[in-house]
This record gives structure tokens, C-alpha cells and sequence, in this order.
């Protein structure tokens, strides 16, 4: 199956939310209606998943004369290619690495140590790991720009943290850290890839990593 693209996942995600919440196989008008789209480009887009083998199309028989209404339904594979890519177990033994790892950053908190350190997260293997590293490095640049020691600045203040915020804080980093063209360049690909990842991610799952972002932003109040 080939990737799909950011608006495709977002599609998905949002076709899924509604069929976990009605429980029944949904009509492409009632989703047109639901995420305020027009119903060809629901549709469309629809027909899309379902050559895909994301979507499946169901016919409900009306009680008197007509055609039959063409339903839609997703498939198990469109599932697992949102919340497939969360692996529990090695989610909770990065938990358990990441706490060690960030004490010892305690005596070297500065710009261009965290940009090091997230630079060092690799964009391959487990998705929950690399996952919980980027949520982790970002959530100590947040604490590094609260504290607000760099050029007599206090950045943020007044912001409520969120994690769809990553781009703007990896950009105070690379000012503060006075990054080379080399290391923005790797900076942002990590940013991207999270951002692609965060969009797949099951509403579940999302949750557990932003809970897991405040308790780190809560547990290294100390840090610096």
C-alpha cells in the first residue's frame, strides 16, 4: 500500500472517530455533514481509502422503492495503520531509560546540549520510542526557554503547552543554540517526522503522549 498523504491520514483519523462513535457503517453524506466537507470530496476521498483497502463499501436497502444507499466502513488494516505503530511494551521500557537519561542532563542544561541530545534521537526503529525521546527533548527545551535566563528573555509565558507547538520551540532552540546549517537541516527532519507520526497516532495513544509530556515538563522543574 502506498503512504498516504497528511490530508488522507487526517481523513482517515476523522472518518474513524466518527464510526467509533456512531457504530455502524456511515453514509458519505452524514460525513460530509460531520467534518463540514462537501460530499463529492467526501466521496472522493472515501473511494480513495477503499482502493487502498482502508475502506470498505456496505449497500443498506431502502424499506421502499430506490436504490440502495452506498455505506462505508473502515477495514481492520485501517486501523492498524493509525494505532499500529504504538508499541506498549517498548513504550514503557523507554519510559523507564528516558527518566535516567534525563538526570544526567541535570549539570549540563543548555541550549546546545538539547540540541545535541534530540539530534541524537533516531528516526528509525520503534515509533513509540522515537515518539517518546522527541516528546521528552521538547518538552526540556519548553522548561529551558520558561526559565527565561537566556538574553534576560522569558519566552512562553502565558502559553498553554501543546504538543502540536513543536516547530515553534525547535526554532527558539536553533537561535539560542546557534545551530550550523547542518544540524537545523537534521533539527527539522526530526520535527517533521514526529508531526507525520502524531497524525497517525489513535486519539488513545495521543493522550498517553501528552500525559507523559506534561509529567516530564512537571518532573524536571528543578533542571539547570
Amino acid at each position: 500500500m502506498r503512504a498516504l498523504t497528511r490530508r488522507q491520514r487526517e481523513f482517515l483519523a476523522a472518518f474513524l472517530r466518527l464510526y467509533r462513535r456512531w457504530r455502524k457503517p456511515l453514509h458519505y453524506g452524514a460525513v460530509a455533514r460531520a467534518l463540514r466537507i462537501g460530499q463529492a470530496t467526501a466521496y472522493e476521498m472515501l473511494a480513495l481509502l477503499e482502493r487502498v483497502g482502508l475502506v470498505e463499501r456496505q449497500y443498506a436497502h431502502r424499506a421502499g422503492p430506490g436504490r440502495p444507499r452506498v455505506m462505508f466502513r473502515p477495514t481492520v488494516q485501517a486501523h492498524r495503520v493509525l494505532s499500529g505503530l504504538w508499541e506498549a511494551r517498548i513504550w514503557r521500557a523507554t519510559r523507564i531509560r528516558l527518566w535516567g537519561e534525563l538526570q544526567g542532563l541535570q549539570a549540563r542544561m543548555d541550549p546546545a546540549t538539547l540540541l545535541q541530545w534530540l539530534l541524537s534521537i533516531p528516526m528509525e526503529g520503534p515509533v513509540s520510542e522515537g515518539m517518546a525521546r522527541m516528546a521528552a527533548g521538547l518538552m526540556l527545551v519548553f522548561r529551558l526557554l520558561q526559565q527565561g535566563r537566556h538574553e534576560g528573555r522569558i519566552f512562553l509565558r502565558g502559553r498553554a503547552l501543546d504538543l502540536g507547538a513543536l516547530a515553534g520551540l525547535s526554532a527558539a532552540l536553533v537561535a539560542l543554540s546557534r545551530a550550523e546549517p547542518h544540524q537545523v537541516q537534521a533539527l527539522m527532519a526530526r520535527i517533521r517526522w514526529f508531526q507525520e507520526q502524531w497524525d497517525r497516532l489513535d486519539p488513545l495513544d495521543r493522550r498517553r503522549l501528552s500525559q507523559f509530556a506534561h509529567q516530564i515538563l512537571r518532573e524536571t522543574a528543578g533542571i539547570g
